[in-house]
């Protein structure tokens, strides 16, 4: 009886010994996968802040980037404005340059035909077919496009008068070459601009105001008011 009492415990005794031997296996299995597990995201954590850092990294290229193109395109658009000016500027000078020249087409060119040729040409005019007594002084008068090129009628004159009160009379006794191939006429940017105030010019006349051109300004008058330029 006793002797079996000393195999149950040997028993017990080796049971225990197995389980605790599987705990400890369990145990270390265990903290293995943890240790391995602490890794991986230890190491996903430190890959996360690099991945902050460059994200911030490129936060701030893209803050300067756009800081940058803000520069630039304020930059930009006050070249536009410079642009604008200018450009304007050059339209008033290249009008005002403009401003006392007058065509003359169908005029018969000569052979070798030089540009005092040409003024001479036009002073003739100006005193046989218009019957202009006072001296008319011309600045200058010369042929436009190059000469020859087959054409069958002789290249218009542009003569610039020194002035806009010839140019006037000029332009009103115009009407007296009718009848003959010669035609006087304003520079085209001149008529081109008069053409594209008409719409205006006839809507203020609609209104009531006092609307007339002068050169390629429109001029408007409101009743009992001095003129104003658009």
């Amino acid at each position: 009886m006793e002797q079996q009492r000393v195999m149950f415990r040997e028993l017990i005794q080796q049971q225990q010994e197995n389980f605790k031997g599987f705990i400890k296996l369990i145990m270390e299995s265990t903290n293995t996968r943890m240790d391995l597990q602490t890794k991986d995201i230890q190491e996903l954590k430190t890959s996360l802040q690099f991945t902050q850092g460059e994200v911030d990294t490129l936060k701030e290229h893209n803050l300067k980037l756009t800081e940058r193109t803000n520069t630039l395109q304020t930059d930009f658009y006050k070249v536009c404005d410079n642009l604008h000016i200018i450009t304007d500027k050059l339209e008033y000078l290249e009008g005002q340059s403009r401003r006392n020249n007058l065509v003359f087409e169908g005029v018969l060119e000569s052979p070798g035909e030089t540009w005092a040729d040409a003024e001479e040409k036009v002073k003739e005019i100006l005193k046989e077919k218009l019957q202009l007594n006072h001296v008319v002084e011309v600045e200058r008068a010369h042929r436009v496009g190059k000469p020859g090129g087959g054409r069958d009628w002789p290249r218009p004159i542009i003569a610039r008068l020194l002035r806009w009160k010839d140019r006037e009379e000029i332009l009103q006794r115009a009407k007296r070459l009718k009848g003959t191939k010669i035609l006087i006429n304003e520079d085209e940017s001149i008529k081109r601009k008069r053409k594209e105030l008409m719409p205006e010019l006839r809507a203020a006349r609609e209104r009531g105001e006092m609307a007339f051109l002068r050169y390629d300004k429109l001029i408007i008058r409101p009743r009992s008011s001095t003129p104003h330029p658009v």
